[in-house]
């Protein structure tokens, strides 16, 4: 039924290498939390440094601005990477929260814009792809209080502004220091 809220959860079998959008075959699913989402897109790339060095670079907040667009500064309340950590950053003047949602080192991290409803939700894998490092990064809105037509019109906003974030962390990692 496209267009109409589902109660079931799918998986989404539809895999987009390399694409800046992606035409999700149902909105509606679940993620692995069993938390409601609305697919963005999915994106990969293959970054030619291994893992470890594209996590430091991923997971380095003060460089965030470097990479991510209309981020002015980004930091960590607290040192130590970890479920519940939040990360503070600036656009346009305003101040917004990342918060670690879930993370396993050199793998996986998954960050969350909020708790509440109509929050986004990032989803990093790491892979190693024979010494360099494949990326995929999944979008959603997470727990819609919203019409699939609004999900859909936010989902647009965010590929416009955020489809490219995987290519430019692959131009930043590969010129790092």
């Amino acid at each position: 039924m496209a267009g109409a809220k589902q109660d079931n959860c799918l998986t989404p079998a539809f895999f987009c290498p390399n694409l800046l959008k992606a035409i999700p075959i149902h909105p509606w699913e679940c993620n692995d939390s069993g938390m409601r989402q609305f697919s963005v897109f999915e994106s990969t790339v293959l970054i030619h440094l291994p893992v470890h060095r594209v996590w430091e670079l991923l997971t380095d907040w003060a460089a965030a601005p470097l990479w991510i667009h209309g981020i002015g500064s980004m930091h960590s309340d607290d040192p130590e990477l970890k479920v519940g950590t939040n990360l503070v950053y600036r656009v346009s003047g305003h101040e917004r929260v990342y918060r670690v949602h879930k993370l396993i080192d050199n793998r996986l991290l998954i960050l969350h814009t909020s708790e509440n409803p109509d929050g986004l939700s990032y989803r990093y894998d790491l892979k190693d792809d024979a010494g360099y490092t494949e990326v995929v990064l999944q979008v959603a809105i997470i727990n819609p209080d919203l019409s699939v037509e609004q999900c859909e019109e936010l989902a647009a906003n965010v590929r416009e502004s955020e489809g490219d974030k995987l290519d430019q962390l692959r131009l930043y990692a590969e010129q790092a220091p």
